[in-house]
């Protein structure tokens, strides 16, 4: 990560005025022991059947382990159910067959017109076939000015546009069932998100389309935006997440370099206004039916600052309590129970030196790592999660779409897509049956049971049937998901769909904007 390399702490004790340190050790003291998962919003308790299975939401983030390893770390105590590296790896580590989503880094040249991208070549090529179907991001922060260290993947909004449509290309011509992410900034502020309409923009100029995604990918810290070159670089003024490149502004969210006020880096008001606001931003600009990854996020600043391992705690589960629970009917992924966000990583599994939120540590040197109190409240809270199955039709989809009257009886394929809005890795088995007309009302079955496997977290899968020799009426088709053993919601297992056939024809013009 390395995300907020201004965020360095050595350097921002350097600004801060006498007495914050004595300040923050007050802080600390009062900052109440995190709270439980309360019973109302989590369900399941620690030592019911299949406690200790994957989660496809809970994820983390390896960083700077030996090898980016993350089988050094005891992660099946955290039920996490995938993780990124920030690489894209051509043999990667599934501990226990938990998702890997590789990341394509981004470097633009000195001139800023051109870039390179890692891996590469034959290296991307292993990578793509080792991970088929896996969840790429295409590049990492490339909203965060490097100033002069390249750490992060600064790209200007064109250059991020082509950079996309290469890499977009490119993957899902090897791997079509590929699911490409845009996106990776630092956090969802007006600012960014301004940042973002220029890549759709210039997506649009260069390409004459809309940006293509599977899926957005966030991260949400809460970080000062100041412009570094309007202050002198002066970090006690612009330390944090700086301007996207492409943008003018000298100041967005502003956080002052007071102990106070960087209390606001753990705030979960301001965490929820952003997830909120990216949500909105999807909606108006056409993408409510994708997923969003939040691909990072957690404490940075250190235990001295008024951090300590309760306030992280406490942030965390307010987080997870979020996260996992906030549905919203407008603006929510209809395959996910309308959930807000689909899949969460925390940052750390071991960056100790650079920031906080850190969930395992060694001892010493060639030492094992332990979890740390961060490490042990993330594994409560995943232990208190109760297993979800929740498989669900979305939608009906018809070809031919309209046929005409006028050519007689046809052949019908009948799709439906199906999702799972449950919360296990692991997919969940069932069948898709297909009725014309209602199937609690003398409904005829068409075809034969289809059957289904699709994981948890809003993924979808595509049952479909033959219908021969149909007859030009006016139908109303069903499709029925067949409850599985203990689902939490059977009431959302049937969708239908009319199916016309056309007696006229009429040719309009695409006309675009």
């Amino acid at each position: 990560m390395k995300l907020t390399v201004l965020l360095q702490w050595r350097v921002i004790r350097q600004h801060l005025f006498a007495g914050l340190v004595a300040f923050s050790v007050a802080v600390g003291a009062v900052v109440e022991t995190a709270p439980a998962l309360k019973a109302q919003d989590q369900t399941m308790t620690p030592g019911s059947e299949n406690a200790a299975a994957p989660l496809c939401r809970f994820g983390v983030n390896v960083n700077d382990a030996p090898g980016k390893d993350i089988n050094l770390f005891d992660v099946a105590a955290l039920r996490v159910g995938w993780y990124i590296d920030y690489q894209a790896a051509s043999a990667p580590t599934r501990p226990g067959g938990i998702d890997y989503a590789p990341v394509v880094r981004l470097r633009k040249s000195a001139s800023g017109t051109t870039y390179t991208y890692s891996p590469s070549g034959a290296e991307l090529t292993a990578a793509i076939s080792a991970n088929p179907g896996a969840a790429w991001m295409i590049g990492n922060e490339p909203d965060r000015r490097d100033a002069g260290q390249p750490i992060q993947d600064e790209m200007a909004p064109p250059l991020y546009a082509t950079a996309y449509h290469e890499l977009y290309t490119l993957i899902k011509q090897q791997d079509p069932t590929a699911r490409i992410f845009a996106g990776s900034i630092v956090q969802p502020t007006p600012l960014r998100l301004k940042y973002l309409d220029l890549v759709l923009l210039s997506y649009w100029q260069q390409y004459g389309e809309a940006l293509p995604v599977d899926g957005w990918a966030i991260h949400n810290f809460i970080l000062n935006e100041r412009s570094c070159a309007a202050y002198n670089n002066d970090l006690g003024l612009c330390w944090g997440a700086d301007i996207p490149p492409g943008l003018s502004e000298t100041d967005g969210l502003v956080i002052q370099n007071t102990l106070q006020d960087l209390q606001k880096t753990v705030s979960i008001t301001l965490f929820k206004e952003q997830i909120v606001r990216f949500r909105q931003w999807m909606f108006d600009r056409g993408y409510r039916e994708k997923p969003l990854y939040l691909t990072e996020y957690g404490v940075l600043m250190p235990a001295d600052y008024g951090f300590p391992p309760s306030t992280v705690n406490t942030f965390m589960n307010q987080t997870f309590q979020f996260l996992l629970n906030t549905t919203d009917a407008r603006l929510g992924y209809p395959a996910d129970g309308n959930r807000l966000v689909q899949r969460f990583s925390w940052y750390s599994t071991s960056d100790s030196v650079s920031f906080n939120g850190y969930l395992f540590q060694q001892n010493a040197p060639n030492q094992p790592y332990t979890a740390t109190e961060m490490g042990q409240n993330y594994a409560a809270s995943a232990a208190a999660v109760q297993n979800q199955l929740d498989l669900h039709p979305v939608s009906l989809n018809f070809s031919p779409a309209s046929p005409s009257a006028a050519n007689g009886a046809t052949t019908v394929t009948v799709s439906a897509r199906i999702a799972n809005s449950g919360n296990l890795l692991a997919p969940t088995a069932s069948v898709v049956r297909f009725y014309n007309g209602n199937p609690d009302a003398g409904g005829v079955p068409i075809g034969a049971a289809q059957p289904v496997q699709v994981s948890g977290c809003g993924q979808m899968t595509i049952a479909s049937v033959t219908w021969p020799d149909v007859a030009p009426a006016a139908y109303t088709i069903y499709a029925r998901v067949e409850p599985v053993s203990g689902e939490s919601d059977t009431t959302n297992n049937t969708v239908s769909g009319g199916y016309l056939f056309s007696t006229d024809q009429i040719h309009l013009p695409l006309i675009r904007r």
